[in-house]
């Protein structure tokens, strides 16, 4: 037996020196000499007559051993089956920002696909906390919407889709799309650029007014939208246009008359600029009290319609306003009272129509957040301290605080379309901002229905629950779960802070019963999650160490100690305290790493590596030795050292996967080791490789993308088995000494999850999730 064990270390040696010639040169397995009885069935060596480049038993690498022919590794490549683009309800830079909420539910128009005339939306239930995604198909005789569609603020139960006078209200939950009003051919859909500042003084061109375009203001809710053509003579220094369009979400269109030369536009910054009672109709309009000077005076005054469109009344306040301040100026959807700057103050108030008495007095820039869409509330920030800013709800006709909480000046920050308040739900309970979706009460820091950072998805590491039923994946801002057959968001749980873009995941893993996920990121910390209640049930600080893997009965997290602390295989409970030892090294300067734990977490698989020779034991949760592999005088490369997943059979056999890294070549090699005590402990070991660069990419422990996830599922048992890697699945078949890459991508940014049932694989990557059927 020695003699074949040195045989073994002999022809690893010769296979790496020979790793390039094996590519170039070949051409299938070479037809090798008898095996001998007992003797090491290596890699590519079954004892069965098929060794590498002839040879026997006794000679394995024979007289050609420079022309070793080791097979190439077999790659498949599939096509995905069924895909869910994930996304998020926060926008980043660039994408539509507005998110529309209900009392339960919040959404945000993330695409228009102008082609197919669908519209997309990503949605939250904000009971549950899960994410899920609608698409509307707008009907036949709906306008084309240009490249960039704007979705109104206010959005709620309907939601307020323009470009340029077409007019669109959508409700994306149950799919219904009113096509209010189409493009108008006779004005330019994109407003030309407005002239650049060139400085004030004699003969310098100062900024001038709007141009003709349509501005189209959505109302609370949704439910109504005011169109307005605006059109000024820059000569005459007035407006010229007059009247608007009101539509309705469920009733036909009204046309409202006024002059805008004597009585001027609504706001153009704001939606909330019309109001509509049972008997009226209120539009808030200003004027600069100087022809041309929109940064001075303005008047302004609400002009009230009865419910045909007449022009009833013009109640114009004798005060003068603001003009620098006046497209900010908003409307109470009651139409009861607006909130504006009169010039003979610094800050805003609260002022009843009609009879122009002043409220509450704001104190921020642009302090109003918006209004309940009932009217009656409306939300306000004011100075509190150099850090952070108040975020009060204030009842319009006392100025009585009815809750109040904080955010940073910096989540305060923004205006017109940048405006970071989006909408308000009901009775103000709920407000959603560009940074998250808060609820309604009086805290120190807000209460959050949803909150995480708008960030781009970065997949860091996924798995399956026992069934195959359900998917989870950990994620930068977030853990979620899918549904695996529907692949529709059934979960989803967002960290109070994100991670670094970069993070390293151990392992995301679902408990026995799928109700619980327990999920590790390297120096970043542990998460118990409980998915009956979407919450963060306690937290760990980072583990001290790598090659992390989670007890079965989620009591704790199994992980190896940097070797200048010792090198032990320790146990971090989940309960707190100190960590625990479960296998000591025995030699100095080693690292002792678990490849595998038992169902009940009583039996673990470790390797005691770079010791010089092999050392691999089966120990119990006493750090008792139950079998020791006689792979002592193995090459450590197939036994230990280069693995970088495994797990035990139920007849103690041990199935190793290594990676060999060699000049730019790689080599998988699969290992299985019995747990007799005497004989030939090595039954089969086979190897594949490949180019390293034509399989670029990293697993958690490996150094290429065909390269096993350590803390991945795996799926079969020692005679056929399949481990998820970047690439897809590299699929070992030990009977037949093959391994077969099935592949998603040959040069992945992603990576993947085994169905433990074996027949489909989910692919996670910065566009979303993709679904393979395994052939």
């Amino acid at each position: 037996m020695k003699r074949t064990i040195w045989l073994l270390a002999i022809t690893a040696a010769v296979a790496l020196l020979a790793l390039p010639n094996a590519i170039d040169a070949q051409r299938g397995p070479g037809k090798g000499g008898k095996g001998g009885k007992g003797g090491y069935k290596g890699p590519n060596n079954n004892g069965k007559g098929n060794g590498p480049g002839g040879g026997n038993a006794n000679k394995p690498w024979g007289k050609d051993a420079g022309k070793q022919k080791l097979p190439e590794l077999k790659i498949e490549d599939l096509k995905a089956d069924g895909e869910y683009n994930v996304y998020n309800l926060l926008p980043t830079t660039g994408e539509q920002p507005r998110i529309g909420v209900t009392s339960d539910k919040a959404y945000r128009l993330i695409s228009y696909d102008v082609e197919n005339q669908m519209l997309k939306f990503v949605t939250v239930d904000l009971i549950s906390g899960s994410l899920g995604s609608e698409t509307v198909k707008l009907p036949s005789d709906a306008p084309k919407l240009g490249d960039e569609p704007r979705m109104a603020f206010d959005a709620g139960e309907w939601c307020v889709i323009t470009n340029q006078a077409a007019t669109l209200f959508v409700d994306p939950f149950k799919g219904k799309v009113k096509v209010a009003a189409g493009l108008d051919s006779s004005v330019a859909e994109k407003a030309p650029e407005p002239p650049k500042k060139k400085g004030w003084g004699k003969d310098k061109e100062k900024p001038s007014a709007p141009p003709e375009q349509y501005r189209v203001h959505g109302g609370p809710g949704g439910k109504f939208a005011l169109s307005v053509l605006v059109k000024y003579d820059k000569t005459k220094k007035q407006y010229t246009g007059s009247g608007a369009t009101l539509h309705f979400a469920d009733d036909r269109s009204i046309d409202l008359k006024w002059d805008h030369a004597k009585y001027g536009i609504p706001p153009k910054d704001r939606d909330a600029v019309c109001a509509v009672t049972d008997s009226e109709i209120v539009v808030l309009v200003t004027n600069p009290r100087t022809p041309g000077a929109f940064s001075s005076a303005c008047t302004l005054s609400t002009l009230v319609f009865d419910r045909k469109g007449n022009l009833k009344e013009a109640q114009t306040d004798p005060e003068a306003f603001a003009g620098n301040n006046a497209p900010r100026f908003t409307l109470s959807p009651d139409g009861q009272f607006f909130v504006a700057h009169p010039e003979d103050g610094m800050h805003p108030y609260v002022i009843k129509r009609g009879s122009w008495e002043r409220g509450y007095k704001t104190d921020y820039y642009d302090a109003c957040v918006g209004f309940a869409p009932e009217g009656k509330i409306g939300v306000f920030l004011e100075n509190k301290t150099p850090e952070r800013a108040a975020l009060k709800a204030i009842e319009l006709a006392t100025g009585k605080e009815l809750w109040a909480t904080t955010v940073t000046h910096e989540e305060a920050g923004g205006d017109g379309d940048k405006e970071p308040f989006t909408s308000v739900g009901p009775e103000a309970t709920v407000v959603a901002a560009q940074f998250g979706v808060l609820q309604g009460v009086t805290s120190d820091e807000p209460t959050w229905l949803y909150h995480a950072k708008a960030i781009d998805f970065e997949p860091l590491c996924m798995s399956y629950d026992d069934s195959g039923k359900k998917v989870a994946v950990l994620a930068l801002d977030r853990v979620f779960v899918l549904d695996a057959k529907t692949r529709e968001e059934i979960n989803s749980i967002p960290f109070e802070k994100p991670l670094t873009s970069g993070t390293l995941g151990e392992f995301v893993t679902f408990d026995s019963k799928g109700k619980k996920i327990l999920a590790c990121a390297r120096n970043k910390g542990v998460w118990l999650i409980d998915l009956g209640n979407n919450t963060i049930e306690k937290s760990l600080p980072p583990i001290p160490g790598t090659w992390a893997r989670a007890m079965p009965d989620f009591s704790g997290v199994v992980y190896s100690q940097p070797k200048e602390e010792g090198g032990n295989v320790m146990l971090q409970k989940l309960g707190g305290g100190d960590p625990e030892r479960v296998y000591r090294c025995e030699y100095k300067d080693t690292l002792a790493v678990c490849f595998w734990i038992s169902e009940k977490g009583d039996e673990f698989l470790v390797a005691e590596r770079e010791v010089g020779e092999g050392r691999l034991f089966l120990i119990n949760d006493e750090g008792e030795k139950i079998v020791t592999y006689n792979v002592t005088d193995a090459d450590t490369m197939y036994v230990g050292d280069n693995a970088i997943t495994g797990f035990v059979t139920r007849r103690k056999q041990v199935v190793l996967i290594n990676e060999v890294n060699k000049w730019s070549y790689t080599g998988i090699n699969c290992t299985v080791i019995g747990p007799e005590d005497s004989g030939e402990a090595i039954e089969t070991s086979f190897s594949a490789v490949f180019k390293s660069e034509e399989l670029p990419g990293r697993s958690t422990y490996g150094a290429t993308a065909a390269s096993p996830f350590f803390g991945g599922l795996y799926a079969g048992d020692e005679r056929n088995c399949k481990f998820a890697c970047p690439a897809g699945v590299l699929d070992i078949d030990v009977g037949k000494n093959e391994i077969v890459l099935q592949a998603w991508s040959r040069s992945p940014t992603g990576l993947a999850a085994v169905n433990p049932k074996g027949k489909e694989f989910f692919v996670a990557g910065s566009s979303g999730l993709k679904i393979y059927k395994l052939k």
